[in-house]
């Protein structure tokens, strides 16, 4: 009797804490295992069309199209008028990426806003010119070199093409702004001219290039130049020279320099880029790390950041033994 009574206490024991151990098992944990998300510090939205300052009387801005939260950049593209005064429309679909906090610095204020997917590209025609007493065939241009031009400036360019005539003229053109036609013009080939166009007071923007012929005859290419910002000139570089393995303060000197740009030591396929820029429009200070550099001339080359303006200075760099 005495050992069936404590069998059962021992059975009743078993089962009780088998129940119990069930039980805690059976618990699912409390705490959800969060995962960790990349947070966008972009300003701007697809669509924002950006703005140096809020009064803005240009006929073309860029407009963010997309932003890359993993490389941190924003593509962008300008937009123009429309005909009415609203925006606005594409004249092609080039597009650029840039830094995101360059684009934020450089454009802090958004001036309006529209739907990316509703934008359509208007190409600029131009309608032809009817003519009489032809000489020939019609010049014919395939195209321009240099194709950009910074205003305030004075540009050497070469045109290309064909049926050149002696005695050709040659013009920037673009709706609603006066002519600008070329000078110094020598036509050396038919296939070949040779002109000049002075920039001053400019307007920014894209332009058609036409040729004439002395018969009347003309080509039109549009889309063909495009006058940007001043392009940086460098004046003069302080100092002259270094020896490998300097760090040098250096001071440049110039005009039309940006707040954002890129100093750079050029040798063959090597550059060296000059940190810590702090730019006005007239000076650069930055710091230039001749470690490992190779002796001999160095080009210095300034770059404005927004709108990829290119100067190169008319001297040299030198680099000398450190011993």
């Amino acid at each position: 009797m005495t050992k069936n009574f404590c069998f059962g206490i021992l059975i009743t024991i078993f089962l009780i804490s088998g129940v119990f151990i069930a039980g805690c098992s059976d618990q699912s944990p409390s705490s959800v295992t969060t995962v960790p998300t990349t947070v966008s510090n972009a300003k701007y939205v697809p669509g924002d069309i950006i703005g140096k300052t809020s009064s803005t009387t240009e006929t073309m801005l860029y407009v963010i199209t997309k932003y890359d939260i993993s490389t941190d950049q924003y593509t962008r593209q300008l937009l123009y008028k429309n005909s009415n005064g609203t925006w606005g429309h594409f004249i092609n679909n080039n597009t650029e990426k840039v830094e995101r906090t360059l684009v934020e610095k450089v454009y802090p204020v958004k001036i309006s806003h529209v739907n990316i997917a509703s934008v359509t590209v208007i190409v600029p025609t131009v309608p032809p010119t009817v003519t009489t007493g032809l000489i020939g065939n019609a010049p014919s241009i395939a195209g321009i070199s240099p194709t950009t031009g910074g205003s305030n400036m004075t540009v050497s360019t070469t045109i290309t093409g064909d049926n050149f005539r002696s005695g050709a003229t040659a013009k920037l053109t673009r709706a609603g702004y006066a002519a600008i036609y070329a000078t110094a013009v020598s036509v050396s080939s038919d296939t070949k001219i040779d002109c000049a166009f002075r920039l001053t007071k400019a307007e920014k923007g894209i332009y058609n290039l036409v040729v004439t012929n002395p018969d009347g005859q003309s080509d039109t290419r549009v889309g063909a130049f495009t006058i940007t910002d001043p392009i940086p000139v460098i004046s003069g570089v302080s100092p002259r020279e270094g020896a490998i393995n300097d760090v040098l303060s250096l001071t440049i000197n110039g005009q039309n320099f940006k707040e954002a740009v890129k100093v750079s030591f050029i040798k063959s396929s090597t550059e060296i880029v000059c940190t810590s820029p702090v730019s006005e429009p007239t000076k650069i200070l930055c710091n230039l790390d001749l470690t490992g550099a190779v002796v001999g001339d160095w080009d210095v080359t300034v770059l404005n950041v927004d709108g990829q303006q290119t100067g190169t200075w008319n001297q040299k760099f030198l680099v000398t033994n450190s011993t």
